[in-house]
Parts: C-alpha cells; structure tokens; sequence
C-alpha cells in the first residue's frame, strides 16, 4: 500500500483539553503489509506493532500541549523507543462567539535514525541524521 503510514494520523476537531485537565490516550497500529527489508539503515515495518502515549495538558481555554511517546515492536527484534513530539495548540476561545471553531497545532518532534522510516519522513537525505530526526507538522483546523 503505497500511501500507507505505520503511525496513528489524527484530525483534531477545534475544542482542546478543558483547564488544568490532564488527558492520557492509548493508541495501537499494526502495519499489516510494510517493509521486508532494511532500507538505508531503517528498520523493518512488515507486521510492527506501534504503541503511541499521549499525554496532553488544557492551560487555559485557548491553550493546550499534547506529548507523544512512540514506540515499535516487531517479533525477533523486541520493542523500540522510537521518539517524541510535542504538540501545542491554540484556539479561538469560545468567548469571542466565533460562528466556527478554529485552532491551529505544530507538531514537532525527535525520532531515532534507525527507526526514521516508520513515520514516512520521505526520501530526502538532509531529513535523516546521525542522531536522529526533527519533524515538524503543521496543522490548522476548522
């Protein structure tokens, strides 16, 4: 599958975390059909098994930041950290009566060289390091 992605794709609707409120979500993919060979130093994916934590914390009511703990686990290599991501999001409060939630997130984050692969970085050489790689998404919502 070509368009496939071996991680968790949110769309976040424009409401956040309500004040001083902790959410915790457990979030499970397996990759039926991925890669079957090492690929540039990547990892496989074919029949991983990826295990994201979120944890996101509401500020106030325009603000909230979530953190993100990936990680893979494939039968005969055991299981992996692959890397984080952090995601603050601001909103148009709800006091400013908009006739549309809106709000706008950017995710950024770290994820380990040898596991870059899992979270289509694409091909582009300068998007893999040494020591790993800083991903950077930006979203807006409605």
């Amino acid at each position: 599958m070509a368009g496939q992605d071996n991680y968790e794709i949110q769309v976040y609707g424009a409401d956040t975390v309500e004040p001083h409120t902790t959410m915790v979500e457990f979030h499970t993919n397996f990759t039926v059909n991925g890669s079957k060979t090492v690929v540039d130093g990547v990892q496989l994916t074919n029949h991983a098994i990826h295990e994201t934590i979120e944890i996101t914390q509401g500020f106030n009511d325009w603000f909230e930041t979530g953190f993100y703990i990936f990680t893979s686990a494939r039968s005969g290599d055991g299981w992996d950290w692959v890397g984080d991501h952090i995601r603050p999001r601001f909103r148009v409060p709800p006091k400013w009566h908009w006739p549309v939630g809106v709000s706008l997130s950017n995710e950024i984050g770290y994820q380990r060289t040898l596991l870059a692969g899992y979270m289509d970085l694409g091909d582009a050489p300068d998007r893999r390091q040494e020591a790993g790689t800083l991903v950077s998404f930006v979203q807006s919502h409605r």
